[in-house]
């Protein structure tokens, strides 16, 4: 084993790990999407309900009203995406993560910058992305109606 492998595997045990967590009582917070108005109280209202129903992004999507606009929906549905797989798939967090920044080239998390939430936003409506997704959802459905059936 040469020195540098050695010194980094020594090294990654005292490497702080900055893991991203929230309180389920902080979403409201992320349910503002402008500095420059006050709080949309029904935007505020369907995030949380979305949120604490586990509803997909998609889902979410659907149910804001017409009076949102362009960049409020892409860091609408970034931030809830973002909180979505932190909250309740935690442990594919960083996988998850890594390759929406590697597809996107991004380097950091940047819920501030409407360019991230709009790199973001057509990431996750991928034609790509929905087929892996609805190839998921297919062998989570096949695979559950093959043991009901036993």
């Amino acid at each position: 084993m040469s020195k540098v492998v050695y010194l980094n595997s020594h090294l990654e045990k005292f490497r702080e790990k900055s893991d991203i967590k929230f309180n389920i009582d902080e979403i409201e917070g992320l349910a503002q999407y402008s500095n420059l108005y006050k709080e949309d109280k029904k935007t505020t209202k369907i995030f949380t309900k979305c949120f604490n129903n586990k509803e997909s992004y998609k889902e979410l999507l659907e149910k804001l009203p017409n009076n949102v606009d362009r960049l409020g929906k892409f860091y609408l549905i970034t931030a809830y995406w973002i909180a979505y797989v932190n909250y309740y798939q935690n442990e594919k967090f960083d996988d998850e993560m890594g390759k929406c920044l590697e597809s996107i080239d991004e380097d950091v998390i940047l819920l501030d910058s409407p360019h991230f939430c709009k790199k973001v936003f057509y990431y996750l409506n991928s034609p790509e992305l929905a087929k892996n997704n609805v190839r998921s959802i297919n062998s989570n459905w096949n695979n559950s109606n093959s043991s009901s059936n036993l």
